[in-house]
């Protein structure tokens, strides 16, 4: 079985290879990827995630750094190309650590101790410097800011998440009919629940189509299924509509039943009746429209025909078990399985060269219809606009024990401001979410800011149990602005002078208990920019340090890579058969190995 030795080169040999496809696509100014196969297909993205399972990776240890940047974009929606950049500077900090050390490279049970270090750090002074340093700052920037937040701070959010992940002119379109969704299925109800919602049924929620300029997606009231009606009649609302999972052919036999032998025209006559009944009764139900997972008989599509009934054939099962959870169904008991609901209407839509059928819920159901000239484009748009909801869904539900942790560390900076501002946030209800989060400091400009800051913070942090691996991932975290602005390296080097000059004067204001300076740091808030002000989650750029962390601990503990033939298990061992078998016979004969070899057969 052939080892491979693993070593800290070989681990920053392969991230240095992922880096270098993230970062030329990261930030605004960024560019796409362009993937080519042999066969001609072709795929443009910028979108992180995609961009790197798309890859085909064999080293090992690369598959590993994606399988744990792919677990955190799932748990937050974000920071793929970021994740990649912070874990590749870490592993140059650490290596470059050792030859600043003179200590010539690291051993294996170094590196087990640093990481070890590493996530102890993550646990104490990271926690530290986000709750009682970087939560205040945020809260007093967007206060200060807040002329500059009438556009709502959700459209600041969806603007600074899909800001680079597509071009500069589809960012502003996408946006616009992202928050035009989220508001017409919101309708002033819970706004945690609705963000669960969409994000739960994101796929039945959307459809996409190929051939339309991205200015043409829009949203469209109902739920619009990609099939063409099989019958269409038009009708107004309510109407009674059956959902079938079944073919309506006739059932012979039931369970228990003796089966009789007929003659072909007996058959077929029963056949004719059973049917007819059936069809019956539909009418007596007042069935106005049949939606169908499978293909129905030709005799049920002229009978839908003959008596104006709607007929939408090979619908997908979850859409209809989606219309029969949200709906107050009704289950009948023949067979074969039925369900009853109401629709508000049934219509027909056009969609590029598409002609698809629209259901009308009592519920007000919307559907977001993405555009894209080509179907890499509209692969990629379809990725952001779902991330979207994948992180406003982690940021909705980090709200609660983030406002928690907000009002502990204001009663340790400040006891006599502190009730005041506690009762404030204590009055603050779901119906504003987004505004409690803004005051409770879980938000802050893109461009660079949370990095710059916590690279502050941890480089000056008096009590710091571990002054050398504080300032190892202090180094790397420039990594993430450095690149957002290496199109211009003098302006990271004006931003970042600019910067440490406001949190001086910020400070010295403090103390002298004089009025605070005006704060000009981010894209969109500083005099000279030139892009709408965007925000970012402070804690979702706080799990993105800890799952790198937590990744590089994994990446350097690995101590050798074994090639094997046979499968991987890694769920608990069990036994076989076999081996229980060959168990059981060693039992019953217990004499040595020699001993029977030696006797004649």
């Amino acid at each position: 079985m052939p080892e491979e030795c693993v070593s800290l080169q070989a681990s920053v040999s392969v991230l240095g290879a992922l880096e270098r496809v993230v970062r030329r696509c990261v930030g605004p100014d960024g560019g796409s990827v362009l993937f080519t196969r042999d066969t001609g297909e072709t795929l443009i993205s910028r979108h992180g995630q995609r961009i790197l399972c798309t890859l085909h990776l064999e080293h090992p240890m690369a598959r590993m750094v994606l399988d744990c940047m792919c677990a955190h974009a799932k748990a937050t929606g974000d920071g793929t190309k970021s994740f990649i950049l912070l874990l590749a500077a870490l592993l140059r900090g650490i290596q470059n650590s050792a030859h600043m050390n003179r200590k010539g490279s690291w051993t294996g049970s170094g590196l087990q101790n640093l990481t070890n270090r590493l996530l102890a750090v993550s646990r104490k002074e990271l926690d530290d410097a986000i709750i009682h340093k970087i939560t205040p700052y945020a809260s007093l920037y967007c206060s200060r800011h807040s002329y500059k937040l009438k556009g709502g701070i959700l459209d600041l959010l969806i603007g600074g998440y899909i800001s680079g992940r597509v071009a500069i002119g589809q960012a502003d379109i996408l946006k616009r009919v992202l928050c035009e969704f989220y508001h017409k299925v919101s309708q002033d109800q819970d706004t945690i629940e609705t963000i669960s919602f969409i994000h739960s049924h994101f796929s039945l929620l959307h459809t996409p189509v190929t051939g339309l300029p991205v200015g043409s997606s829009e949203v469209v009231e109902g739920l619009v299924v990609t099939r063409d009606w099989s019958v269409w009649t038009e009708r107004q609302g309510p109407l009674k509509a059956l959902i079938l999972y079944e073919s309506f052919g006739p059932s012979f036999v039931a369970a228990g039943d003796n089966i009789s032998i007929c003659v072909q025209q007996d058959w077929l006559h029963r056949k004719e009746s059973i049917m007819q009944q059936k069809l019956e009764s539909l009418l007596d139900l007042q069935v106005h429209v049949v939606l169908s997972s499978v293909k129905q008989p030709e005799s049920v599509v002229q009978w839908a025909r003959l008596n104006h009934i709607a007929l939408l054939q090979f619908v997908d099962s979850a859409q209809l078990d989606f219309l029969f959870n949200i709906s107050a169904a009704e289950t009948l008991s023949h067979p074969p399985l039925q369900h009853l609901l109401m629709l508000k209407y049934c219509r027909r839509v056009q969609l590029g060269g598409h002609r698809y059928a629209c259901l009308g819920t009592f519920l007000r159901i919307h559907t977001l219809v993405l555009c894209a000239p080509a179907p890499g484009l509209l692969d990629q748009i379809v990725c952001v606009s779902q991330g979207v909801f994948a992180m406003l869904q982690y940021l909705s539900r980090k709200h609660e024990s983030f406002k928690k942790q907000f009002q502990s560390s204001i009663q340790v900076a400040d006891q006599s401001q502190s009730p005041s501002l506690d009762q404030s946030q204590s009055m603050l209800s779901t119906q504003d979410l987004w505004g409690g989060i803004m005051r409770a400091g879980g938000v802050l400009p893109v461009g660079g800011m949370f990095e710059f800051l916590l690279h502050h913070f941890l480089l000056n942090e008096r009590n710091c149990g571990d002054p050398e691996c504080c300032r190892l991932l202090a180094e790397a975290l420039l990594c993430v602005p450095r690149t957002l602005y290496s199109h211009n390296q003098r302006c990271f080097l004006n931003i970042q002078t600019c910067f440490l000059s406001h949190l001086k004067q910020l400070d010295r204001a403090k103390l002298q208990g004089s009025e605070l300076p005006e704060l000009k740091i981010g894209l969109g808030f500083s005099e000279s920019s030139e892009l709408a002000p965007c925000l970012e989650s402070v804690s979702g750029k706080h799990q993105l340090v800890v799952s790198v962390l937590q990744c590089l601990h994994r990446l350097l503990c690995v101590g050798a890579i074994l090639h094997t033939r046979s499968p991987l298990r890694t769920g608990p061992q069990t036994h076989s058969e076999d081996d229980e078998e060959e168990e059981e016979g060693m039992q019953e004969n217990p004499e040595p190995l020699q001993e029977q070899m030696r006797k004649p057969y």
